[in-house]
C-alpha cells in the first residue's frame, strides 16, 4: 500500500488521554506521512472518544462535543476499532457472527460491513458483505457494541461470499488497511506514529484518524486525532 502524507501539522490536532484500540499485527502496512502543523496540539482529550478541539467541534458538530475543556466523541460518532470484532445479530437478536472489517469507498465512506458468520470459528464458514445502510449500531446488556442487520442466519448462509479482489479497481479500502499502519510524522525529530482507530460520523464517513506516537514499548506515549482528509497518498 502507498505511503500517506499529512497535509497539515499536528498543530491542528488534539492530544488524547486514553488507551487506543490496537490493531492486529497482520493489518500493519507501509508507512504514511504527517506534515508540520499537526504538532501544536489544542486542548487534551479524555476517554475513548477524545478528539480535536472546540474549533474543530464547530466544523464537525455531528462527531464532536465538548466536556469541560476537552473534546470528546458525540453520541452519534462511530469508532471503527470498536465495530470490528463486534457481535452481529439478526432481526430476532440471535447472534450470527462478528464484524471482520469495514469497506470504505473512494469518498472515505463505509459502504459495507464484512461479517464473518458463526461457522468461521469452526469449519465451512465464510465472509459476507452487508450494506452499511442496512446495519444499525447498538449495545448489549454489557454495554458492548453490537451490529444488527436485517438478514436471518439462513439468508446469511445463502449470501454470496465476499470477494475483496475488486476493491483496488474501485478505489475502495478496508478499515484494517489503516489500523495499525505506521505514520511518518512531519519532522525527523517527531519520529513515527501509528493509526490506532478511525472515527466515523453517523453516515459512515471517515472524519478522523487517531494516531499514537512517542513513548517506549507502548509506555508514556501520546494520542492525537487528525482529520482523515489530511492523509494523502504520497
Amino acid at each position: 500500500m502507498k505511503r500517506l502524507l499529512m497535509t497539515t501539522a499536528l498543530a491542528a490536532s488534539a492530544a488524547l488521554a486514553s488507551a487506543s484500540h490496537a490493531a492486529p499485527e497482520d493489518t500493519k502496512n507501509t508507512p504514511m506521512k504527517v506534515t508540520p502543523e499537526q504538532r501544536q496540539s489544542p486542548p487534551g482529550m479524555e476517554t475513548q472518544g477524545e478528539m480535536p478541539s472546540a474549533a474543530l467541534e464547530e466544523s464537525r458538530p455531528d462527531v464532536l462535543t465538548m466536556r469541560d475543556n476537552a473534546a470528546v466523541l458525540s453520541g452519534t460518532a462511530i469508532a471503527a476499532g470498536k465495530i470490528i470484532g463486534a457481535d452481529v445479530v439478526g432481526p430476532d437478536g440471535k447472534k450470527l457472527g462478528a464484524v471482520d472489517d469495514l469497506v470504505f469507498d473512494a469518498n472515505d465512506t463505509v459502504t459495507q460491513v464484512i461479517v464473518a458468520d458463526g461457522a468461521m470459528f469452526g469449519f465451512g464458514g465464510k465472509m459476507v458483505a452487508v450494506d452499511f445502510e442496512g446495519a444499525s449500531m447498538t449495545r448489549d446488556g454489557n454495554d458492548d457494541r453490537v451490529v444488527r442487520i436485517g438478514m436471518t442466519g439462513e439468508a446469511l448462509e445463502n449470501a454470496a461470499e465476499f470477494d475483496k479482489s475488486p476493491l483496488e479497481e474501485t478505489g475502495s479500502e478496508l478499515a484494517s488497511s489503516y489500523l495499525g499502519r505506521e505514520v511518518v510524522l512531519a519532522t525527523e525529530k517527531d519520529g513515527t506514529g501509528e493509526i490506532s482507530d478511525l472515527v466515523l460520523d453517523k453516515n459512515g464517513v471517515a472524519k478522523y484518524a487517531v494516531i499514537e506516537y512517542g513513548g517506549t514499548l507502548g509506555v508514556g506515549g501520546n494520542r492525537t486525532a487528525v482529520e482523515f482528509e489530511q492523509l494523502l497518498a504520497a
